[in-house]
């Protein structure tokens, strides 16, 4: 078994950053190549690979929840698989809805991820269209925490804002 040099190293960091069909497919490749073939291997350099929220889902789950290497992969695919589908419709980034279990950190990194994989990432829309479409699909007690924490009305506020203040409500919730 060979040390691994960190450059070669792929990392996920959350739904903005790649497919988990593409990541889990690097760090097999990765493992094969310098001989981490044991599923102790693999649970143990895995971790190393996670970023930003990818990384807090994963510290999230607890100890024992993760017996051997596919239990990890069928969890990181049932967590991230879903924003990953082939986008048909164009006007999917419109429809978004939060989900029942969703917290709003989700729901904005969601929103990111399908923005970003929508055929607007290269023809940008204007501003306040993809603030509508995302105030539009949250909860309404997210909106009512984020107009308490902003100025007061969220829909006054521009896309940038309002995304550091739903980063915000997560940071407020950890203090």
């Amino acid at each position: 078994m060979k040390a691994i040099p960190l450059q070669h190293i792929p990392t996920f960091h959350d739904l903005t950053s790649k497919d988990p069909d593409a990541f889990l497919f690097e760090f097999d490749v990765l493992c094969r190549g310098y001989d981490y073939t044991t599923d102790p291997q693999k649970l143990k350099l895995f971790p190393s690979t996670l970023k930003g929220a990818a990384l807090r889902w994963f510290m999230g789950l607890g100890g024992g929840v993760i017996n051997n290497w596919e239990q990890m992969k069928e969890s990181l695919l049932k967590k991230y698989q879903d924003y990953c589908r082939t986008r048909e419709l164009k006007d999917e980034i419109f429809q978004m809805t939060a989900k029942p279990n969703e917290t709003l950190e989700e729901y904005v990194e969601r929103f990111q991820y399908n923005l970003q994989r929508s055929p607007y990432a290269s023809l940008p829309l204007p501003d306040n269209v993809l603030k509508t479409a995302l105030i539009k699909g949250m909860k309404e007690q997210w909106i009512e925490t984020l107009n308490i924490m902003g100025k007061g009305d969220i829909y006054q506020e521009n896309l940038a804002d309002i995304i550091n203040l739903c980063i915000g409500v997560r940071e407020a919730a950890q203090e």
